[in-house]
């Protein structure tokens, strides 16, 4: 019983973001040991091996989620210094790296992995769609945080009265200088299951 709950289960994997955000862009140390490509092979190796661990453990139904355009987030938008305020493109090219990266990883899990369905779920083109068309969404602010001052702050640093809330968040694409908005979150799972996961429905 207990093995076809896990057979029947489905994982998703989410890796990247905060490792390049936090990881990588903010700490010394990364960048000290892995130009940013490296990195991006790095966590590919990191990701691949979960996929087998949790293949290994009885895992079947799998997906892996690429990585939204992170240069556009608003702590992304603030640190950049050759265009403040816009997206950092490099940060961006380099998302689109990490995900052709990944879904190549994708296709070879899904001839390692006996029985297992490995998919990609594509997040670039739909958070790139709402960025420069925000108002057909129905939001007013793609460029800051809603909570804090939007520009920098994430969870907690928001502020000490009120750290994890904003004043109507469905109005901004990103709810902290890093995380996307419960509303953004919203559409882009949507796409996802419509695109996606209806293969494991």
């Amino acid at each position: 019983m207990a093995k076809e709950i896990v057979a029947e289960a489905l994982y998703v994997f989410s890796i990247g973001t905060n490792d390049f955000i936090l990881n990588y862009f903010v700490l010394p140390l990364r960048p000290a040991q892995y130009t940013a490509p490296e990195y991006v092979t790095y966590l590919i190796g990191l990701a691949d091996a979960a996929v087998r661990d949790a293949y290994d453990l009885g895992a079947r139904k799998i997906e892996f989620t690429g990585l939204a355009p992170f240069g556009c987030v608003p702590s992304a938008r603030t640190l950049n210094h050759d265009e403040p305020g816009e997206c950092n493109e490099e940060h961006n090219q380099l998302a689109m790296r990490f995900n052709a990266e990944l879904q190549e990883a994708v296709r070879k899990l899904n001839g390692d992995l006996a029985g297992a369905q490995v998919v990609y779920a594509e997040t670039y083109s739909v958070v790139s769609t709402i960025i420069a068309n925000p108002s057909f969404y129905g939001f007013e602010n793609v460029a800051q945080g809603c909570c804090g001052t939007g520009l920098i702050e994430t969870s907690v640093l928001c502020g000490l009265d009120r750290p994890l809330t904003c004043q109507d968040a469905d109005k901004y694409v990103f709810f902290d200088s890093v995380h996307p908005s419960q509303r953004t979150y919203r559409i882009v799972a949507k796409h996802i299951l419509n695109t996606k996961l209806q293969v494991f429905l």
